[in-house]
């Protein structure tokens, strides 16, 4: 790791303790370096506030102006305070007046996480979840839009889907309703739901500002926390501050939690070691300690540590990353059917109608629609990162990260020939 990568590290550990950090004394660019880098980890706010007073962050550059515009990441970062603010005040709006409408889905993850925050409203979350059940869904896809939210599938039937957004125009709100906790036509993770069957009925509940909301059980919760970021290890990658939220989520509900079964779960997935690592992560490098059953001997956190600094919140720094998650998800989806791989960069590029059906409805109904899907594909990546594909960079970033999954024997070393 590099002395930014490492400062960054120290940085937020003292975020998630309310502690107090030292001045590194780092150069100009390096500081520019390091807010670089907490943007893509979406974590500016909660670094640049632990920051903020070092006198090296305020170091003057050529003919006494600044070193690099700290003026704009200060703006932004207060942005993101202001839009989580007002998001999380119109989340529990909706969440009370779905209460009275006898609606109360559980919240999931970034609402439940943040509260566990020294300082909740620096970290930000782009949307909010919600699960619910099937029922609850059809009625609250009704009261939502009576609401002035607006569905971002307005085509979509709250009967059939899995899962439904909406968004409230002129507003950063954006919820995500699920009847599942995982995507139920991923090969890989449709059939992880079941090891939540009942847990709509073991939910509890949780304060959140002045507001009472339902949420899942923590044995459930921290097991749903750990196959989040296993979905998003195996497909691009994630960023630390999800390391942050399953620490400091295991800190506050321990002695509610099942270890051992979680363990279980995992160990059934092939995903343990990999969990161990992001807790060794969360032990050596965020001071948090580590329940016992996830000290295995002889396993390495700093290839995932390594692969965490590169990947942003989730993955998507770059397209040609972004792409090689087609590769990793081929593989691992072959390993589980007892299957040869097949991880060519045609594959990778070019993936089959199956592969992204849960991305592309139509695909459920109109297969032959696939070429229209690619281009769709491709051209949304570009939009949103405004940078272009190389294949070759995609395919050894895919190769590289199947290598990694070899390494916590999530898959074996027989799974790496190439096609």
């Amino acid at each position: 790791m590099t002395e930014v990568q490492v400062v960054l590290l120290k940085l937020l550990r003292c975020s998630l303790h309310g502690e107090k950090a030292k001045d590194p004394m780092l150069t100009g660019s390096q500081w520019e370096e390091l807010l670089k880098g907490a943007e893509q980890q979406k974590i500016l706010p909660l670094l640049l506030n632990a920051a903020f007073s070092f006198p090296s962050l305020h170091q003057p550059g050529i003919q006494g102006k600044p070193a690099f515009s700290l003026r704009d990441y200060q703006k932004d970062a207060i942005t993101q305070i202001a839009r989580q603010s007002r998001q999380e005040n119109e989340l529990l709006d909706l969440l009370l007046a779905l209460q009275a409408e006898g609606v109360a889905p559980l919240v999931v993850k970034g609402a439940v996480c943040r509260s566990l925050y020294p300082q909740p409203l620096l970290r930000p979350s782009v949307d909010e979840d919600l699960f619910l059940s099937r029922e609850e869904l059809i009625r609250a896809d009704q009261l939502l839009r009576g609401l002035g939210l607006t569905p971002d599938q307005p085509d979509a039937s709250p009967e059939t889907a899995y899962e439904l957004s909406y968004h409230r125009p002129n507003s950063p709100t954006y919820l995500e309703l699920h009847v599942a906790l995982l995507d139920p036509d991923s090969p890989v993770f449709g059939p992880c739901n079941a090891l939540f069957e009942g847990s709509l009925d073991r939910a509890v509940e949780l304060q959140i500002q002045d507001v009472t909301v339902r949420t899942l059980h923590p044995t459930d919760h921290l097991l749903f926390l750990l196959l989040h970021a296993y979905k998003h290890f195996l497909h691009s990658g994630f960023g630390i501050r999800l390391i942050a939220d399953l620490c400091l989520f295991t800190a506050h509900f321990s002695d509610q939690i099942d270890h051992a079964a979680v363990f279980s779960a995992c160990q059934s997935l092939r995903c343990e070691e990999f969990a161990a690592a992001c807790y060794r992560i969360g032990q050596n490098w965020l001071g948090f300690e580590v329940p016992t059953v996830w000290q295995i001997d002889n396993v390495d956190e700093t290839p995932l540590l390594e692969d965490i600094l590169a990947a942003g919140l989730h993955g998507n720094v770059s397209l040609d990353r972004l792409h090689s998650s087609t590769i990793t998800l081929k593989t691992v989806a072959a390993a589980r059917r007892g299957a040869q791989s097949s991880r060519g960069l045609r594959h990778a590029l070019f993936p089959a109608a199956a592969d992204l059906q849960g991305r592309y409805r139509y695909l459920q109904k109109r297969p032959w629609l696939l070429p229209v899907a690619w281009v769709q594909r491709m051209f949304g990546y570009a939009r949103e990162l405004g940078r272009r594909s190389n294949p070759s960079v995609s395919l050894r970033i895919g190769r590289e990260r199947v290598r990694l999954l070899q390494r916590y024997h999530i898959i074996d070393e027989t799974e790496d020939r190439d096609s």
